[in-house]
């Protein structure tokens, strides 16, 4: 097929390629055969405008449905959470006292709505077994600082006075060195200063604390001591307290015991009456590995953490025990050991009497946990007590989550707290606006689209003629009948009735989602802008009626409606025989795509969906503009070559013509001479 090349205003024309162009136009006649030419090209070419103005339309067409059909795959997108049952029997817990028992839903569950009042609650607690604190070592006040038995290992710190370390009472420096000064000669060593600013320095051993009195305000450490000899002591975290003109500071726990970080095969046993052996022990079936050269009661504390016996073992350092607490609450036990222990951790740290008996030491004490209690009146005043191991108890009030902080009631001193159990249309609320935005969405292109064009008029006042003028285009789709049916369809079917099973509650307007009442659209309106014209220009009127929105959710009367009926209110949404139902299975139709509801689908996929049918019928008539555009194309290819070929042989005859004419001259002026 020849192309239509653009007009030459040249001596040559570019219309067509099957012969030549006529290089040398009119040099026999004179004639401008490629102007003749051009504009015969050009009136032919002419039918093609209209053609390629429909096509423009069409592919406008074509685009501005894609755009509703995605709008309505967006809007069916909604189906899903608007159409779950869920959303109409949701209800939320409140507790009037968050700070002893919080209230919440629990996952899968619908509380019962109402007013629950628990009246008493004592928590759960964890089964605790704490070691024999005679298993534990004691200090010695008559042995150098470094092998006394000090929980805390003593040194001197960098290298300070002559390589010792210094503690400073009420300004006074004392210096020490932990290898070779005990506790009973520092006292003894530095009573008489100490005296000289008001100090008195004694250490009890049946309780193992030393005590720090003063006549004056007392002040302990200072920041150029060197060592840690307050630390081991335990008196950097001690409380002074004033009584009688005294200032008194005592250990806030024994200066001997268990000393977590030292290695378990040091000199004083890292704090152990007895030397831990190698080997094995267990805890609730549990084994754990002991090796005195290397690990510290630390290490051992953290294997036992880290593992699945379902304890957790820790070190009170006020009190120098361990203790091992179960993880869960309630009453449940903690075994300890097993026949096929290996090593005396247990029974060195005062757990176990012996290997073969699984009694406890004389000592070691056993709290056994207890359940939570809560006892609670429902709705119809009757009383409820039940019974959990856990804090969390989620089987007293049916479908709430109780999470017990304090006692309440007998002798708490905490009062009763009140559990409210309420209807929750947060969650509906939400999905109802997502699915009325995108209605919205989908109703406005629509009416965008196929909005009429506005036709004003101008008339003149001289001659008193009008004449009518397009003042807007419309929309793309003005008088589009499938897309006008369309819309009212969606308007149809929101604006119909459902089968609830109630005459009050059986259309979406009866629960607070109404259509609008009003709509606006483009008109010519008057005006004057000349003395001898008047013209139209656009503007806004407002009509009674709706455009096919909806109009924003009114959550008043949806409550009122769920408190009323939600039965009833929950079959305009949910099921494929519902309002939300019915629309969805049309707009499964209509988009070729399934919509999904919770728990179905709504219609069936037609084998061809309205929008598929519209988009072959637009494409199918581009395909015949476009053969007829290219059927003028070939027309005037085809006319352009022949007036070019006519052109030639008339240039061509015409010059052997004047060549004829020109020889015969030449013979008659011969003649005459």
């Amino acid at each position: 097929m020849s192309g239509i090349g653009s007009a030459s205003t040249g001596s040559n024309v570019t219309v067509g390629t099957n012969v030549p162009p006529v290089s040398f136009p009119g040099i026999a006649s004179g004639i401008d055969y490629n102007s003749i030419i051009q504009k015969y090209t050009d009136l032919t070419l002419a039918q093609e405008t209209p053609l390629k103005t429909k096509v423009t339309a069409l592919n406008n067409q074509q685009t501005e449905l894609l755009k509703i059909q995605d709008l309505i795959s967006k809007f069916q997108d909604t189906f899903t959470a608007i159409s779950d049952p869920a959303n109409f029997s949701a209800t939320t817990p409140t507790s009037s006292n968050t700070s002893a028992i919080a209230a919440s839903s629990v996952s899968g569950s619908v509380a019962t709505p109402g007013t629950y009042t628990v009246t008493a609650a004592t928590l759960a607690t964890a089964t605790q077994i704490t070691n024999d604190p005679a298993a534990n070592g004691t200090f010695d006040q008559t042995k150098t600082l470094a092998t006394a038995g000090a929980s805390i290992t003593p040194d001197n710190g960098p290298a300070g006075y002559s390589g010792q370390g210094s503690i400073t009472i009420n300004g006074l420096t004392l210096h020490y060195d932990v290898n070779s000064t005990t506790l009973q000669s520092f006292i003894s060593t530095n009573a008489a200063a100490l005296s000289s600013v008001g100090v008195t320095l004694s250490y009890n051993a049946a309780t193992q604390k030393v005590t720090v009195s003063s006549t004056q305000p007392l002040t302990l450490g200072s920041a150029t001591d060197s060592g840690n000899l307050l630390q081991v002591l335990k008196l950097d975290t001690a409380q002074i307290a004033q009584g009688g003109g005294t200032y008194t500071a005592v250990s806030t726990g024994a200066v001997g015991g268990i000393n977590v970080g030292a290695t378990l095969n040091t000199a004083n046993n890292a704090g152990f009456a007895t030397a831990v052996t190698a080997g094995k022990f267990s805890i609730n079936g549990v084994t754990f590995t002991v090796d005195p050269t290397v690990n510290n009661v630390n290490d051992l504390l953290n294997q036992i953490n880290a593992s699945a016996a379902g304890v957790i073992a820790t070190y009170d350092q006020s009190s120098d025990k361990i203790v091992l607490t179960a993880k869960n609450d309630g009453p449940q036990g903690i075994t300890l050991g097993s026949s096929g222990d290996t090593s005396n951790f247990l029974q060195a740290a005062g757990f176990l009497a012996n290997y073969t008996q699984p009694a406890l030491s004389g000592g070691a004490t056993i709290n056994v946990g207890k359940s939570a209690a809560v006892t609670y009146t429902d709705n119809a005043g009757a009383s409820h007590t039940v019974f959990s191991n856990s804090n969390d108890v989620t089987d007293a009030v049916p479908g709430v989550d109780l999470k017990l902080q304090q006692a309440v009631g007998g002798g708490s001193g905490v009062a009763p707290v009140t559990i409210s159990v309420a209807q929750d249309n947060s969650a509906l609320t939400t999905a109802i606006n997502t699915f009325v935005t995108a209605y919205n969405n989908v109703i406005n292109e629509i009416n965008t689209a196929t909005q009429a064009p506005v036709i004003g008029s101008t008339t003149s006042s001289t001659t008193g003629q009008t004449s009518g003028t397009q003042l807007t285009t419309g929309g793309v789709l003005f008088n589009n009948q499938d897309v006008l049916a369309l819309k009212d369809q969606l308007v149809g079917l929101v604006s119909g009735f459902g089968q609830t099973g109630s005459s009050s509650y059986n259309s979406l307007a009866s629960i607070g989602l109404t259509l609008d009442s009003s709509f606006t659209v483009d008109s010519a309106s008057s005006s004057d802008t000349s003395n001898t014209t008047s013209q139209n220009d656009v503007s806004t009127q407002t009509f009674a009626g709706t455009s096919g929105r909806l109009n924003t959710l009114d959550t008043t009367k949806l409550s009122a409606a769920l408190a009323a009926n939600p039965s009833a209110v929950s079959k305009l949404f949910t099921g494929t025989s519902s309002i939300v139902g019915q629309l969805g299975s049309y707009l499964t139709s209509v988009s070729g795509l399934p919509t999904q509801l919770t728990g179905a689908v709504a219609g069936s996929v037609p084998p061809q969906s309205l929008f598929s049918t519209l988009s072959t019928q637009t494409s199918d008539q581009i395909t015949s503009l476009q053969q007829q555009i290219s059927l003028v194309t070939d027309q005037a290819n085809l006319q352009a070559d022949q007036l070019r070929q006519e052109f030639v042989n008339s240039e061509t005859q015409i010059a052997q013509l004047q060549s004829l004419q020109s020889s015969l001259g030449s013979l008659v002026s011969s003649s005459k001479a």
